[in-house]
């Protein structure tokens, strides 16, 4: 049950229903996201946003195609993983844009290019810490799971 009266559910998808256009602008962004980039970097990207903000009992609801122990590790640790470069890349993005986003320069954003990402691949990346930030805070603050 949320922290809302109005709101009797348990997911963040009920929490937006009760804002008219809300979860349908939500659901676009998501699908959005998801096609643009690949299911595997918007799950771990979501995955490294919870665990940079403590949230790791997130980590079931946002794990999409990754196996649970991997996914458990990518919140904990996820330098400790075998990722490639581009991935590598993306999660320190996303770590430096969670903890302390000021933080960022255009070196930062060089590093996602350098293993291959154009301007417009680095903005759905920062759109996705950015929508994973939102989503994780939101659904911690109402008590709900994230989607």
């Amino acid at each position: 049950m949320s922290r809302f009266r109005m709101v009797a559910g348990k997911g963040i998808e009920d929490l937006l229903s009760a804002a008219p256009g809300a979860l349908e602008a939500d659901t676009a962004m998501r699908r959005l996201l998801v096609e643009q980039l690949t299911p595997r970097l918007y799950s771990l990207i979501g995955i490294v946003v919870a665990g940079c903000l403590r949230c790791q009992g997130f980590v079931e609801a946002l794990r999409g195609p990754l196996d649970q122990p991997f996914a458990a590790q990518a919140a904990s640790d996820w330098r400790a993983l075998t990722l490639t470069a581009a991935e590598q890349a993306v999660l320190a993005y996303t770590e430096k844009g969670t903890i302390d986003e000021a933080s960022v320069r255009k070196r930062d954003v060089d590093e996602l290019r350098a293993v291959g990402f154009s301007d417009s691949e680095v903005l759905l990346v920062a759109t996705t810490i950015a929508y994973h930030n939102y989503a994780i805070r939101m659904a911690a603050a109402f008590g709900v799971a994230p989607r």
